[in-house]
């Protein structure tokens, strides 16, 4: 495929003007002297512009990531529109379809979500109403099911953006305030069209394989993949060297998250692919490898815990000091080894 694009009409907005914010798995965190900047996947430091509420780094020619509120979300720039892939945090969607315009010159037509959690669709309200979004066929039902909580969670984005020094948190807060007026009900987080199990589509000119290979993270986890640019988004089968969140009433499935890290690995094939993750800090088909070995790891642990008897509350407090740069231990940790645990001691008949 080829690409007709001029760097000169599309910069990214990570930046070179004054201000700055640290990023967490779940939003961003200002205040700091010294920010905790993500890295762009040429290791270039990147930060958020004054008028901008999301960190965006440029990662191909037509491809940027937004990172804060919730999980990674990739925009890419087609002929004539843009697609749009995860939608953060419940209160952020207007936000980021009004930066993603901006970033990429083009308009939004299309909304892919990876999966169904709520900091990955919280902002489809903002793209619903006038544009083509699109969910695998089993977070379909899931994600209409959260719709209430959905509604609620704009009130808390506004309690959190209040308090923030950004410059850019007045917009963001107009952003909010004009919610009450646009008519959201509790379908407007609803995806228009389900997707199978592989596709292949073009949209605005650009070519997407999108692939959900079983249960893993969620029942129904989508990696994308955008061949001309040497892109994928994986969805939460990838934290990088963050704790990744089990969620067995999701559809969370260890050994199918293993295999699922397999086909990543596949996709990538040895060249040096832009991975985005769910959440942590772009990267490539090193952190799939990273995130394989480590659910080995821990499913061999924890069958082993259930099998000597160890309780889960001993197995809860294990340091696992292998992992001991891996962010959000202190939210993130108690899920990932309760959520194995558990697994094990099902599988145990325990």
């Amino acid at each position: 495929m080829s690409i007709d694009f001029k760097p000169k009409d599309m910069q990214s907005l990570a930046l070179t003007r004054r201000g700055f914010l640290g990023l967490s798995v779940g939003g961003v965190v200002a205040g700091a002297t010294l920010a905790l900047l993500p890295r762009s996947a040429g290791g270039r430091m990147m930060r958020a512009a004054d008028d901008t509420w999301f960190v965006w780094t440029k990662v191909s020619p037509r491809c940027w990531v937004a990172q804060g509120e919730g999980g990674n979300v990739l925009v890419i720039a087609g002929d004539e529109q843009a697609i749009v892939i995860d939608a953060k945090n419940t209160g952020f969607g207007t936000t980021l379809r009004r930066e993603a315009e901006a970033v990429c010159g083009k308009p939004v037509k299309t909304l892919i979500n990876t999966h169904h959690h709520g900091d990955h669709t919280g902002g489809n309200y903002a793209f619903t109403g006038d544009c083509t979004v699109m969910a695998h066929r089993n977070a379909l039902p899931r994600i209409a099911g959260q719709s209430e909580r959905m509604m609620t969670g704009a009130k808390s984005a506004a309690a959190q953006v209040g308090k923030s020094e950004k410059p850019s948190k007045g917009a963001v807060l107009k952003d909010l305030s004009a919610l009450d007026a646009a008519g959201v009900t509790k379908d407007s987080w609803n995806p228009n069209k389900g997707l199978g199990d592989k596709e292949s589509i073009t949209i605005g000119g650009i070519d997407l394989e999108i692939v959900h290979v079983g249960n893993g993270h969620t029942d129904n986890d989508l990696i994308i993949v955008v061949p001309g640019e040497n892109v994928m988004h994986a969805g939460d089968l990838i934290f990088n060297r963050v704790w990744p969140v089990i969620d067995l009433p999701g559809g969370s499935d260890t050994a199918g998250w293993v295999t699922s890290c397999e086909k990543i690995l596949e996709l990538c094939g040895e060249k040096k692919m832009v991975v985005v993750p769910g959440h942590g800090d772009v990267t490539d088909r090193e952190a799939a490898q990273r995130q394989r070995q480590m659910m080995i790891a821990l499913r061999a642990k924890a069958a082993a815990a259930v099998n000597s008897g160890q309780s889960r509350e001993d197995f809860l407090k294990r340091p696992f000091e292998e992992y001991a740069d891996y962010a959000r231990a202190d939210v993130l940790k108690p899920r990932t080894l309760g959520g194995v645990y558990d697994e094990a001691a099902k599988a145990a008949g325990k």
